[in-house]
């Protein structure tokens, strides 16, 4: 029996990943999926090239269902991760197949590891996470659960990413800083300091420049 991919979110990010899993023969086969369907309360006005099958509230899992939540905001992706783990959705986990990956590194479900991603070695990555494109993640870095990671980002060593924190592009963290929970970090920025949870911060050097809703 094959597996049918079931992406949530066809916006900008679902569809990049729908690209990515075509272009992963490796990981499709040992994932065993036979076909790939979006669900989303919106029809893009951009062409989707694979069904969607229903809205969010609407999608119960099938047989043989391998979910991935590809919905960029992390407040809103721990939001519908928590609805899909209600109705029991089998979560998936994806690695591109040009994605590398040292010793000891633990991912959990349902995390999303685009192409030509670095992931060196021991280092611990929560549930739900998305690493995009060409980004690197030195040794022993701790990500919490539903963080983002845009392209190109760079985490050194020992640097600790807590629980739905959201980077821009190219942020760059140096080693053993640790960025808060729910917090924002803008495109490009240089963080030299420990930021705290729920702030806005941009800039190199990067510093606080608001505060974010609990």
């Amino acid at each position: 029996m094959t597996n049918r991919l079931v992406i949530v979110g066809a916006g900008g990010f679902g569809r990049e990943v729908h690209s990515w899993v075509k272009s992963s023969p490796r990981w499709c086969e040992s994932s065993e999926i036979g076909s790939v369907v979006f669900v989303d309360d919106n029809v893009p006005t951009v062409p989707v090239r694979a069904p969607i099958i229903s809205t969010v509230r609407d999608y119960w899992p099938a047989e043989g269902d391998l979910v991935i939540c590809a919905i960029g905001a992390p407040s809103a992706r721990r939001d519908v991760s928590r609805l899909l783990s209600q109705r029991n959705a089998p979560p998936g986990t994806f690695v591109h197949d040009r994605a590398m990956l040292g010793d000891n590194v633990q991912l959990g479900l349902g995390a999303i590891v685009c192409p030509d991603v670095l992931i060196t070695c021991d280092v611990r990555i929560g549930v739900n996470v998305h690493v995009n494109i060409g980004s690197t993640i030195a040794h022993d870095v701790i990500i919490g659960d539903f963080v983002t990671l845009s392209p190109g980002c760079n985490l050194t060593g020992n640097v600790r990413i807590e629980d739905g924190a959201f980077l821009g592009t190219a942020v760059t963290v140096i080693p053993g800083k640790t960025v808060g929970q729910d917090a924002l970090i803008g495109a490009g920025s240089l963080v030299l300091k420990n930021i705290p949870p729920r702030v806005t911060a941009f800039g190199n050097p990067c510093v606080i420049v608001g505060k974010r809703p609990a």
